[in-house]
C-alpha cells in the first residue's frame, strides 16, 4: 500500500510539472516599461506605456509600447523578445509634438507690471 501511495505521488507531481511547463509566464507591462524608460531616457523619452500583460512563451514574447518624448510627440513600437531576453523593435506609428509656442501674457493697465 505504501508503494502505491508513493507511485501516485510521483505521477501527480509529474503531471503538475508538465502542466506548469506548458503555462506561459505573464510579465507585468509596468516592469518592462520601467526598464525601457530607463534605457531611453537619455534619448528624450519622458514616459512609456506598454501592454499591461505580456505573455512570455518558449519562443519569447511580442508586445507594443508607446513612448512619450520630451516635446510631447509619441512613438508606437512593436517589440519582439527572444528567449535570451534580447529585444528587437519596429516603429509602427508616431504623432507630432503637442507643445505649442509659449503664449505672451497680455499687458495690464499697470505700466510697472508689464
Amino acid at each position: 500500500m505504501r508503494t502505491l501511495a508513493v507511485l501516485l505521488f510521483i505521477v501527480a507531481a509529474g503531471a503538475a510539472a508538465v502542466q506548469l511547463a506548458r503555462t506561459p509566464t505573464v510579465a507585468d507591462g509596468r516592469v518592462i516599461e520601467a526598464d525601457l524608460l530607463e534605457q531611453f531616457r537619455s534619448r528624450g523619452v519622458t514616459g512609456m506605456a506598454c501592454d499591461r500583460r505580456i505573455p512570455i512563451g518558449r519562443t519569447g514574447a511580442r508586445f507594443s509600447c508607446v513612448a512619450t518624448l520630451d516635446n510631447g510627440a509619441t512613438q508606437t513600437a512593436d517589440y519582439v523578445m527572444d528567449r535570451a531576453g534580447n529585444l528587437k523593435w519596429q516603429l509602427t506609428g508616431e504623432t507630432d509634438a503637442t507643445q505649442a509656442a509659449p503664449t505672451r501674457i497680455p499687458p495690464t493697465g499697470d505700466p510697472w507690471a508689464n
